[in-house]
């Protein structure tokens, strides 16, 4: 039935989709992972449910469909080459977090148990991490001053503010064609308004604050 409407042989892969499954479960545990042990904020959005549960699929699926042809591989090049954020990426870590999801993705293609081995080690890292923090706290040594912030505060513009980069509460800055984005970490929403108040209402697109 299949063949006579859509011209083709469908042939049910169950291997396929077990690696399938395999990825979209991997990159769902890194999210819950993040979720429980890790302080980072990007990924407690529900909204980045779905990016955690495609981003290792679709680098599973580009791989397994570029792995044995040279021209197809060198098209797909190119045509991900266009492909980029069109969001300015908030702040670092979560660059480093997508990255991870699609290597996943990749990595399983070539061998589930690597991708397997990945995750686990992403667990101990995650870990390690943060009862690395958790005595750096304790012990009041070299405590980075995030960890003393109650807020993040992200604004978006349409030009640069020379303010914003004089101030020690600046974690990042980027800049994506026509926007600049800025990230903040403050101790009080009363620092927040002292930073809005160098905008001008016809250069703000946005601004977000956000509880540690």
């Amino acid at each position: 039935m299949i063949y006579t409407i859509f011209g083709f042989d469908y042939i049910f892969d169950f291997n396929f989709f077990q690696l399938l499954l395999l990825c979209l479960l991997l990159g769902l545990f890194s999210k819950f992972l993040l979720n429980i042990i890790s302080l980072e904020h990007f990924a407690h959005s529900n909204s980045q449910i779905l990016v955690f549960a495609l981003l290792p699929t679709i680098g599973f699926v580009i791989t397994s469909v570029i792995s044995n042809n040279i021209a197809l591989s060198l098209g797909m090049v190119g045509a991900l080459s266009i492909v980029r954020f069109r969001t300015p990426v908030k702040h670092p870590s979560e660059l480093v977090i997508y990255f991870y999801l699609i290597t996943l993705g990749i990595v399983i293609n070539v061998s589930p148990s690597i991708g397997l081995n990945f995750s686990i080690f992403l667990s101990f890292l995650v870990i390690a991490l943060e009862i690395y923090k958790f005595f750096i706290k304790k012990l009041n040594i070299n405590q980075d001053f995030i960890a003393k912030s109650n807020y993040f505060l992200r604004i978006e513009l349409n030009k640069a503010v020379d303010e914003f980069k004089k101030s020690d509460k600046l974690i990042s800055e980027s800049f994506n064609k026509d926007t600049y984005l800025y990230l903040f970490s403050l101790n009080s929403k009363n620092e927040a308004e002292k930073l809005l108040s160098y905008v001008d209402s016809d250069a703000l697109i946005s601004y977000n604050i956000e509880n540690n």
